[in-house]
């Protein structure tokens, strides 16, 4: 596996870019460097100031232009092995009067030059900032320009630009080892980065997708090895909880459907037992009289139609639930299912208390079903009161989240708290007679209608069961 192209791509303009702008900044200094190198040579130095102090006093006292400039034009340029570019020669005002080149005559100098001037300084320039595209050491220096007998005395400049070949050369040199020095440092980036880069990342990054496409084949088994605590070390520690819940998941549904087919195995075992009875009774006894016949075949119809219905609850379990959605008031429909219990609650000594919202609440459900989940959770709560008891219905709207409560309470016998996570668990059941798909069928069916159905209860204290319906 490798970076795709266009990431690729990305990074190698980044690494390009970033040794430009390093390239840029660092050669800028380069230049810097060359340039306070040469002006720092005592030797050299020595020598300007000896020719500067030279053409000095060839000029002192002289203030006529045009003589000016046939002095400094007869002079020996080549003197001491130094190439003079150009002089000039200021007034009191900074303008220039006489040049040996006549590239600069009257512009003034500015104030950084007058000063330079009258510290006797030196400095290098270099292009833009160059003397008309020269590499030069300009060297400035005042000079009495008044006649002698003139009082006080008024002092101009002179300017010498020295050529700086030698610095240009050697800084030509300095960036041209700096450039190819960038140049391989980038290509040795270029050339490593993607390694590099799937060494660390991408190679990483398979062993997950490999581990992913292993648990994709059905390998619960499979974990991610990477324990590091960068983002993808977070993504492995993640995708390996996610693989504990759904391995934890995968096994509580085993089970649960262990418990399924055991459940329905040993329901329809009690029936087929009796049938079997029945039949070798009949083959045994040939003495029997018609009557004893029919009573035999009646029971044997009583457990076929027993068989019939655990089939038909398995089924319900199985398949599907295809829903005749109809909008109903759930305060009148509470009211109908609660009505068809009357004679139960009154033979079990149950009084009913309802605490239904003073508001009527409308919701779209399929009647029959929803009277089902409803009837079992009355009848597990009539099982629980075998003494007696209360039993309290309340129904109440949420308006920010527009659905239905239904809370129904009985003040029984409870729920043990580790019964209470296996409640809806196809086939579990605590009562004898029991068959445990009540509540499995209750579950479905108020899940299939996206609404969902919770449990609180304290042992010897009674269950409240809160059933909560969208409004449809």
């Amino acid at each position: 596996m490798r970076l795709e192209w266009k990431y690729t791509l990305i990074i190698n303009i980044f690494i390009i870019a970033t040794m430009s702008v390093f390239f840029m900044i660092n050669d800028r200094m380069v230049q810097k460097e060359t340039v306070l190198s040469v002006t720092s040579d005592y030797i050299r130095g020595i020598s300007m100031r000896e020719v500067a102090s030279d053409i000095q006093e060839r000029i002192t006292g002289e203030y006529d232009a045009d003589k000016l400039t046939k002095t400094i034009r007869s002079l020996d340029l080549n003197k001491m092995g130094l190439e003079i570019v150009d002089i000039n020669i200021m007034d009191t005002n900074g303008v220039v009067i006489a040049s040996l080149t006549g590239k600069s005559l009257y512009e003034q100098l500015d104030n950084d030059g007058v000063r330079m001037a009258m510290s006797r300084q030196m400095r290098v320039r270099y292009p833009p900032e160059g003397y008309f595209g020269h590499w030069v050491i300009e060297y400035t220096l005042p000079y009495i320009i008044s006649p002698p007998s003139a009082r006080p005395e008024e002092l101009g400049v002179l300017q010498i630009m020295f050529s700086a070949r030698s610095i240009a050369i050697d800084s030509r040199r300095r960036r041209m080892e700096h450039l190819i020095y960038v140049a391989i440092a980038t290509v040795v980036l270029t050339i490593f980065i993607n390694p590099l880069t799937s060494y660390l990342i991408v190679r990483r990054l398979q062993r997950l997708m490999n581990t992913m496409a292993a648990a994709q084949a059905g390998d619960l088994a499979a974990r991610a090895m990477d324990s590091s605590m960068d983002e993808i070390g977070r993504l492995s520690t993640s995708f390996n909880k996610m693989m504990e819940q759904i391995s934890s998941e995968h096994a509580s549904r085993l089970e649960a459907l262990g418990n399924l087919a055991a459940g329905v195995a040993h329901e329809v075992r009690n029936p087929l037992n009796s049938i079997s009875m029945t039949i070798q009774y009949l083959k045994d006894d040939r003495e029997m009289k018609s009557d004893e016949a029919i009573e035999c075949l009646e029971v044997m119809a009583k457990q076929v139609k027993e068989l019939d219905r655990i089939v038909e609850e398995f089924i319900q379990l199985t398949r599907p639930v295809e829903m005749d959605l109809k909008i109903v008031d759930l305060n009148n429909f509470m009211d109908d299912i609660l009505h068809d219990y009357a004679s139960s609650f009154e033979i079990a000594k149950i009084t009913l208390k309802c605490d239904y919202s003073k508001d009527p609440i409308y919701i779209k459900i399929d009647k029959d079903k929803i009277k089902q989940a409803f009837s079992n959770i009355i009848i597990n709560a009539i099982q629980a009161m075998p003494q007696g008891g209360q039993l309290c219905v309340t129904t109440s709207w949420d308006k920010s989240q527009r659905i239905a409560i239904i809370e129904i309470s009985d003040t029984g016998i409870g729920i043990s708290e580790e019964n209470i996570d296996r409640l809806f668990e196809p086939y579990f059941t605590t009562k004898p007679n029991g068959t445990g798909l009540g509540l499995a069928i209750t579950y479905r069916v108020i899940e299939s209608h996206g609404g969902d159905i919770r449990v609180k209860s304290i042992e010897g204290q009674g269950a409240t069961f809160t059933v909560v319906l969208p409004q449809g």
